[in-house]
């Protein structure tokens, strides 16, 4: 078995090939984005920028925030933009891989169904939209419907991680963490990345919105559903704010210490800024979160106050209140509208 890669001391017994050098080339290339990483990390945990600092990015954009609305499990395509009327001629037909069909009937097995909505083409574009999607229709000039994104699993999580991660497996940063890595967030008091789950997180868990192999900075901060948003915001009777001051500042010392003992751990050094992170929260967070405080009439169109649509329309108000406080990116997930029945 031939060294490609001899020991000090050895001489080569070969000229590398051309596989071999290649592979050198690939491998070079990686370290130096892997060492563009890393002196980012060195930089923020020696007291330099903020590595969620506002940076410019390479083209003028129109949009500075992004709010994402995760419906988990549907609705299905061709019930809501995508018409198919061939499924007219196939409704009830047996589904096979050869493409032959036959009564349902006979087999009872997976077939065929056509959609139970008419589709109609709306505003000046002529948008294919489904006739049930009375409201949606008059701002449908304004929406983009794009009928490239698939994934390649129909099992839940694998597909969650595809969508919002582009792997059908757990690893890789979430469309939010690589916003905030490649533009900051405007707000230095509120995390850069918030995650509005249901009362129960969606399949598959927080890789959904990690930060993988991106400094832990970038990773989403979910907000819980239910009590208060966050944990332990508000400081304990009988402490102030000058109290915590003190204890962050020993702690700061303390934690400094070890990180320069350890600068190759960048969990530290994120775990040192979520704390001032926190710190700088307890004063904008809770007035924030405060819905109480909007006007009636924009309650009730979010559909606050209504069953259907309450839990959802808060949702829908925080997000939009977030990104107006200059937080990047905001996802809301609305649980899962799977269906088997």
């Amino acid at each position: 078995m031939r060294t490609p890669f001899p020991c000090a001391g050895h001489r080569a017994l070969h000229a590398p090939t051309r596989r071999e050098f290649l592979y050198s080339l690939g491998a070079s290339l990686g370290s130096v984005a892997f060492t563009s990483l890393l002196a980012g990390q060195l930089r923020a945990a020696g007291g330099g920028p903020s590595p969620l600092a506002p940076k410019p990015g390479h083209f003028r954009a129109k949009a500075k925030n992004c709010i994402f609305l995760m419906m988990e499990g549907g609705p299905s395509h061709i019930d809501t933009f995508d018409p198919k009327p061939k499924l007219a001629q196939l409704h009830l037909k047996e589904f096979t891989r050869e493409g032959k069909t036959k009564s349902a009937m006979e087999s009872g097995k997976r077939y065929f169904v056509q959609s139970p909505f008419k589709f109609r083409k709306a505003g000046r574009s002529g948008a294919d939209i489904a006739e049930n999607w009375e409201h949606l229709a008059k701002v449908v000039d304004d929406l983009c419907f794009f009928r490239g994104c698939q994934v390649d699993s129909v099992n839940h999580p694998t597909a969650m991680y595809q969508m919002n991660t582009g792997n059908r497996f757990p690893g890789d940063p979430a469309i939010g963490a690589w916003v905030n890595y490649g533009l900051g967030t405007l707000n230095q008091n509120l995390p850069g990345f918030v995650v509005l789950p249901e009362v129960s997180y969606p399949q598959g868990g927080p890789p959904n919105w990690g930060n993988a192999f991106l400094p832990a900075n970038f990773q989403g901060t979910p907000l819980r559903a239910k009590g208060s948003p966050i944990l332990d915001l508000a400081p304990p009777a009988g402490i102030t704010r000058e109290h915590q001051r003190q204890n962050l500042d020993l702690l700061g010392q303390l934690n400094a210490t070890h990180r320069d003992a350890h600068p190759q751990h960048d969990e530290l050094a994120a775990r040192m800024d979520a704390y001032e992170l926190a710190f700088r929260m307890q004063m904008q967070v809770p007035g924030l979160l405060d819905l109480e405080r909007e006007d009636a009439k924009v309650k009730e169109s979010y559909g606050i106050g209504q069953d259907a649509t309450d839990a959802f329309g808060r949702k829908c108000l925080l997000a939009r209140r977030l990104v107006e406080q200059g937080v990047r990116f905001v996802q809301l997930y609305a649980g899962t509208w799977d269906s088997h029945d």
